[in-house]
């Protein structure tokens, strides 16, 4: 498999607040006999890079089933391929590499770059099991501005079993990481951020662990359990808005979800930050760190309109640190549909613990109560 290689790629991982950004630096260039080097903008880099759509799927079809393709360090331009048509019952979408049968992919010091205009992902994983997504940066072009939630994924997970998506970065897709119809899956390490709808969404699957992500800027719900799994667990994660427009959005979102765990992540600047709603059922929120939100951690109905509106039942709110609401907001830990709910052993602000009057009067004194930040 020949493909223009890049002389050096590096992957840097930069703190805001605690957060990560991702800057790709390509120092050098090579194509054929041309010895030509520079630093060059990420952007440029991108728009210089050759289109390898066929060469990379030929690649793909040519390992044996449970072998490993390694692809070589480079920049890479993908294009659609009108004939992989995904059809989820979610909503359509089209793709640029297929893959149906047991594979490892590595993809360290690989760039993929896609076309936001013509709404298409990177790939998509089908019927099959053992798949194993390792590195790499899958780029749009730029943040889709228009289309629906699925115009654009850049990962998805089809009727899969048995796989994962680890170490790898993507940025201006309708959606990063869609697991749909699949179960016992690890998304690990992934960061997902400027989409335009959900970073990592896990519809209709059970049985996935989603484990040490980033998830920033995008929408929807950023990190999403909807549709009626169950016994997922989404620990170690950072789930962060920060754009000043941007105030509706909802961080965590655990939607007609059965018996999963959300454990030891980090949620800010979000209307709701931990959510859970419509119809979820048995549910476990325990040691996550929710700050800056208009409601940290919320217990309701849905959304209305469309959506559904029922209520939830027996959720355990357990040893979180649920202070500092947005804007002085008395919503810590709110509680307002549903019954069976335990909520034991967190930190909130004086006044921000609001349950139905009979659970009240039950949990405000096994709780833990800190002054306001008056900042």
């Amino acid at each position: 498999m020949k493909i223009k290689t890049v002389g050096s790629v590096l992957l840097v991982l930069l703190g805001i607040a605690g957060f990560g950004y991702l800057f790709v630096v390509v120092e050098r260039m090579t194509q054929g006999d041309d010895t030509e080097s520079a630093v060059e903008s990420y952007s440029a880099d991108l728009d210089a890079a050759v289109d390898k759509t066929e060469e990379i799927q030929a690649a793909i079809d040519d390992t044996p089933a449970g072998g490993t393709l390694e692809i070589p360090p480079g920049v890479y331009k993908l294009s659609k391929n009108p004939e992989l048509k995904a059809v989820t019952g979610y909503g359509d979408s089209y793709f640029a590499l297929k893959v149906s049968k047991p594979i490892t992919i590595l993809m360290e010091e690989v760039i993929f770059q896609t076309d936001t205009d013509d709404e298409y992902g990177v790939f998509w994983v089908n019927e099959t099991e053992d798949v194993h997504l390792k590195g790499g940066v899958l780029m749009g072009e730029r943040l889709p501005e228009d289309g629906y939630l699925t115009s654009h994924i850049a990962i998805l997970f089809l009727y899969t079993d048995n796989s994962s998506i680890e170490g790898t970065y993507m940025k201006n897709y309708s959606q990063g990481v869609h697991l749909n119809h699949s179960d016992y899956n690890i998304v690990r390490k992934v960061t997902s951020e400027f989409n335009y709808g959900s970073g990592i969404i896990n519809f209709d699957s059970s049985h996935n662990v989603i484990d040490s992500c980033i998830v920033r800027n995008s929408g929807d719900g950023h990190l999403s359990l909807y549709g009626g799994g169950g016994d997922n667990h989404v620990v170690n994660c950072v789930v962060t808005e920060d754009r000043p427009d941007y105030t509706d959005q909802q961080g965590i979102t655990v939607e007609s979800e059965i018996g999963s765990l959300i454990e030891n992540n980090t949620v800010s600047g979000f209307y709701y930050g931990i959510d859970v709603k419509n119809a979820s059922d048995s549910n476990i929120i325990e040691s996550n760190i929710t700050f800056n939100n208009e409601y940290n951690i919320a217990v309701r109905g849905g959304d209305g309109g469309e959506n559904l509106q029922l209520p939830s039942y027996d959720t355990q709110i357990l040893n979180n640190m649920a202070v500092d609401p947005r804007d002085h907001s008395p919503y810590g830990i709110y509680v307002g549909a549903g019954e069976g709910h335990v909520v034991i052993g967190n930190t909130l602000n004086d006044g921000n613990l609001i349950l139905p009057e009979e659970d009240m009067e039950t949990y405000e004194s096994q709780n833990n109560f800190v002054p306001e930040d008056d900042e």
